[in-house]
């Protein structure tokens, strides 16, 4: 690895503390463990954003679709939260270091990056478990905060990956390995050219 490829990435917070998701997406301790690891080893900076939902409305909170998010104040308090951390990424960036990617939490109607078709629950309005068999052509969306984050660094003419961390499925899945094979695209992209498809890294 070259030491003048500097390093940073965007993740959500709840990828280093997984106490702050809501209870149906799963703590998994030992992905978020493995995640850190990867990062630490190749040398890769982390700035993190504080947790929106938790910010919002706390620890004890119910799960709630993305229709919920989708208002006018908690768009203000994602933007509130990001601008530190655009602080952070534009300062980083104005001294050569590369910004890599954003990773967001699958599922999460906030921080997840492809948001379906999902069920709807007593109350007719939108729940956070997805539909069974989703048409193709229903429409996909981003996150309330992950598309804020969009906007933002749109502003700054950043374009980068956008990946969401696969925290409910097992090691052995696509899913999981897809994730991988994405991530180290990213953060090791001579490194990976000619490489044959593997899961998480060793």
């Amino acid at each position: 690895m070259s030491k003048k490829d500097k390093k940073i990435i965007l993740i959500s917070q709840c990828l280093v503390n997984p106490y702050c998701r809501v209870h149906i997406l799963g703590q998994n301790f030992p992905l978020s463990h493995e995640l850190m690891n990867y990062l630490m080893d190749r040398r890769v900076g982390i700035i993190q954003y504080p947790c929106p939902e938790t910010t919002a409305m706390g620890l004890q909170r119910n799960p709630q679709g993305r229709q919920q998010y989708d208002n006018i104040f908690f768009r203000e308090h994602c933007k509130e939260l990001l601008k530190i951390p655009m602080l952070m990424v534009r300062e980083f960036i104005k001294n050569k270091y590369r910004l890599t990617c954003f990773i967001g939490l699958e599922n999460s109607p906030t921080c997840g990056i492809h948001w379906g078709k999902h069920k709807v629950n007593k109350y007719l309005t939108e729940s956070p478990n997805p539909v069974e068999n989703p048409d193709p052509n229903d429409p996909i969306l981003m996150g309330i905060m992950a598309e804020i984050l969009s906007e933002e660094l749109g502003k700054e003419s950043l374009v980068i990956p956008f990946l969401e961390f696969p925290a409910q499925e097992s090691p052995e899945s696509p899913k999981r390995t897809a994730f991988w094979e994405e991530l180290r695209k990213v953060i090791e992209p001579r490194g990976f050219a000619g490489e044959t498809s593997q899961g998480s890294p060793e």
